[in-house]
């Protein structure tokens, strides 16, 4: 009981500690980096038609949104676990309110490396995720594991380890930003952990 209290205490400080960085970054203007993980997706995943549905995991503000609509991406839902916008969601990435099967595309960028527990986090992309369908994401690499930036994956093996359990392979691995980790995955099949 008493390490159940404590889990939850501490997921509770996680969590404010993520809304306050949020926050303070809520009008950062992203795009420069954005467009080039769009472009990547667009190049990689020619299969991916306008109206497939997306889901951004850690969007904060608007500036994600306008750069997957203007690469033409029509259907795109997003969430953070603060919102200053009607346009996305608040929610949270350990525990999507989605259906199974639910998105061809999820796109996460940089989002991964604040997670609280990553193996649960991997689960839940891969449960909303549909046969066939990517997973983006973009991951800093070769900093200081902190209250904030919780994961340093180190290289494509690092975040793959997580996804060992499905059969998920690598389409496209770039290093686009010094310091920082690029993937394109794709979900091959139903096939799941038990």
């Amino acid at each position: 009981m008493l390490a159940r209290v404590r889990e939850g205490l501490g997921y509770w400080r996680y969590r404010r500690a993520q809304v306050r960085q949020s926050r303070a970054k809520r009008a950062k203007d992203a795009s420069f980096r954005l467009v080039p993980f769009v472009e990547l997706i667009r190049h990689a995943c020619p299969d991916l038609a306008s109206d497939a549905p997306v889901l951004a995991i850690g969007a904060r503000n608007e500036v994600e949104l306008d750069v997957l609509a203007r690469a033409g991406f029509t259907n795109v839902t997003a969430i953070d676990l603060w919102s200053a916008s009607p346009r996305i969601r608040v929610g949270d990435m350990h525990n999507l309110a989605f259906d199974s099967d639910a998105f061809a595309l999820i796109f996460a960028s940089p989002v991964f490396e604040h997670a609280w527990d990553f193996s649960r986090v991997a689960a839940e992309c891969v449960r909303v995720l549909r046969p066939g369908g990517y997973l983006f994401c973009a991951v800093p690499t070769g900093f200081e594991p902190s209250e904030h930036d919780r994961y340093d994956f180190k290289d494509a093996k690092g975040v793959l380890a997580y996804f060992a359990p499905w059969p998920v392979t690598l389409v496209e691995e770039a290093h686009l930003r010094p310091g920082e980790l690029s993937l394109l995955l794709r979900l091959r099949d139903k096939e799941r952990a038990g």
